[in-house]
């Protein structure tokens, strides 16, 4: 089972220089050709229509607004693989590409996807908060929130309350909530969180356009921790052989209610991937490519179980994040 099946492009591409395509604080962003939540909603049904009970979609919650947060599933093997994305509203195109990786999973008829289906099992929180997408907004919709990680007026942090201490009953955000009570019920084997980060540059002028950390909690067990460290090294290898990607060391911390900590706490080997928080015309597509390339390496080394087999120490080796070029880094 090769990679190129999945349609990830394998040229390289001329390293971006600072002052390229990213969203600068006074660009107009055209937002066309990104999925409303009402464009989404009817994708995934079609979606689930057209792949006559192979793919499942389904509601785990709802938001403040009354949006359904939608998970799709596919497959029916022993590896449980988890992916998340847009927990915040304001970092799309990770949701863009497990899209695209859906639809080309449910429609093909080819004895690879039903080989890789057989071996993993694929859940995808798709788009975990539909009211911030809306307005393109950091947190949630709750202008009466209150406490920590709350913008007054505005909502949560949703990538804050996922701490598995707490109780999904004592959670203010609902969907940080439907989130806990999906990954204590379902308990994925491996979890990877999408989001955007600011631009970044190494030493030698390229962007990294891709950010990426295991759990850091220091509760997380070894072999949980020794198993993140494999998913990261397999993301940094695999992107990096297709030529497109530049990918650096995420500085992120150890707080148990950020996504990445708490799963790694719950057992799920666990990584975060930060693409470049870039959705200009001229580089998103690109970034879509970067997120679609790593869900689809992972499936497969998880499948093959080469996974297993890789150095978990590898991760080790991924040069540190370069100097920045704004500031909007967190996770």
């Amino acid at each position: 089972m090769s990679l190129t099946l999945w349609g990830a492009a394998t040229a390289s591409a001329a390293p971006t220089t600072p002052g390229g395509p990213w969203v600068q604080d006074a660009q107009q962003v055209s937002l066309q050709r990104l999925h409303t939540y009402a464009e989404l909603t009817t994708a995934l049904q079609r979606l689930e229509q057209r792949s006559k009970g192979a793919i499942d979609v389904e509601s785990i919650g709802r938001t403040n607004e009354g949006r359904d947060i939608w998970t799709v599933t596919v497959g029916t093997g022993a590896t449980k693989v988890l992916y998340i994305t847009q927990q915040h509203g304001n970092e799309p195109l990770g949701t863009e590409a497990a899209l695209q990786l859906l639809q080309r999973i449910g429609s093909s008829q080819a004895r690879w996807a039903a080989d890789l289906l057989d071996d993993v099992t694929l859940r995808v929180v798709v788009r975990a908060n539909p009211d911030g997408t809306e307005r393109f907004q950091r947190q949630n919709v709750d202008p009466d929130c209150s406490g920590p990680f709350c913008a007054r007026g505005v909502g949560f942090d949703i990538n804050r309350y996922h701490d598995p201490a707490m109780s999904p009953e004592a959670n203010p955000v609902p969907e940080s909530a439907a989130i806990q009570r999906m990954v204590r019920s379902w308990r994925p084997d491996i979890t990877v969180d999408y989001h955007h980060q600011g631009s970044y540059r190494q030493p030698d002028g390229s962007m990294d356009t891709t950010s990426i950390l295991w759990p850091t909690n220091p509760g997380v067990t070894p072999q949980v921790l020794a198993d993140s460290k494999r998913v990261a090294a397999l993301v940094h290898t695999s992107l990096q052989q297709y030529g497109f990607a530049n990918v650096s060391l995420y500085p992120g911390d150890s707080l148990p209610g950020i996504a990445r900590n708490s799963f790694g706490l719950q057992g799920s080997a666990s990584l975060l991937v930060e693409l470049r928080g870039d959705i200009g015309q001229k580089s998103g597509g690109y970034l879509i490519r970067t997120a679609y390339a790593s869900m689809a390496a992972l499936l497969q080394a998880a499948a093959d179980g080469s996974l297993a087999t890789i150095d978990p120490a590898g991760a080790d080796t991924i040069p540190e994040r370069g100097e920045p070029i704004d500031q909007d880094d967190e996770e």
